[in-house]
């Protein structure tokens, strides 16, 4: 009967009757302390993190204006761009024209012999 009730017992029943209860204790408050320093490292970890996600999207949001902003900065400038194009293809349309009636006008003060042209040597010297 004792070897039947020895072989009922667990491996664990001889241990707690060699191991004080002060040494539980201790080891189930350690436990207990690591568990809350584990708890407040988690919560802390989370409000880093609530706190990051809420600047990033702040800057992520200032990034989308700036960048509207540069986009609208950018179309103005192309409006600008094409429209000193086209004030430049007007002036030299306008340049053009003039040296067309300046040359016409040279020939025919030419042509009466009220303006005389240099004529251009050909050996390269002034």
């Amino acid at each position: 009967m004792e070897v039947e009730e020895e072989e009922r017992r667990s491996p664990h029943d001889h241990v707690d009757r060699c191991v004080p209860d002060s040494f539980f204790d201790r080891v189930t408050q350690g436990l207990r302390d690591d568990l809350e320093h584990e708890r407040n490292r988690r919560l802390q970890m989370v409000d880093t993190a609530s706190k990051h996600r809420a600047e990033f999207a702040f800057a992520q949001l200032e990034n989308e204006r700036s960048l509207t902003s540069l986009r609208d900065e950018l179309r103005v400038a192309r409006g600008i761009v094409d429209r000193s194009r086209a004030e430049i293809t007007a002036l030299q349309t306008l340049v053009d024209a003039h040296h067309r009636e300046h040359k016409a006008l040279c020939e025919m003060l030419e042509r009466k012999g009220v303006l005389h042209r240099k004529k251009q040597r050909t050996d390269g010297t002034a």
